[in-house]
């Protein structure tokens, strides 16, 4: 049910909750690290959580157990992506969706450079 619901929403990878939840956890080591992609990458990245929260927001899904299970492990990734988050960089994306509107604190060259010429978002490099 829970891939179905994520290939009906257009994703059509890491549609099984265990690989989407893999997918931001990998995601927020990776920023932690300094993350080293551009900014297609790390927007592009970011695509998982949005998955996840429309997962977790979906009635259809809620009646499983299994959600309880996949709410707690992603509140516990969330927390570790929080600490290194410049909130509020982005203002045009909801304010629920507090992972588009922020940007990493620091990373590689690549995403610190792309950031500033692009979005005029000015982060410490690594």
């Amino acid at each position: 049910m829970f891939a179905q619901f994520m290939r009906d929403t257009g994703r059509w990878r890491d549609c099984e909750p265990e690989a989407l939840l893999a997918r931001w956890s990998i995601f927020v080591e990776s920023c932690i690290r300094s993350y080293e992609g551009d900014a297609e990458d790390y927007f592009n990245d970011l695509t998982a959580r949005d998955g996840l929260e429309r997962a977790l927001r979906e009635p259809i899904l809620a009646r499983f157990p299994e959600l309880d299970d996949l709410r707690r492990a992603v509140l516990e990734i969330d927390a570790k992506f929080r600490k290194i988050l410049r909130p509020d960089v982005f203002l045009g994306a909801s304010g629920q969706e507090w992972w588009n509107r922020g940007i990493v604190s620091y990373a590689g060259v690549r995403l610190v450079e792309e950031l500033g010429q692009t979005y005029g978002a000015n982060i410490d490099r690594v």
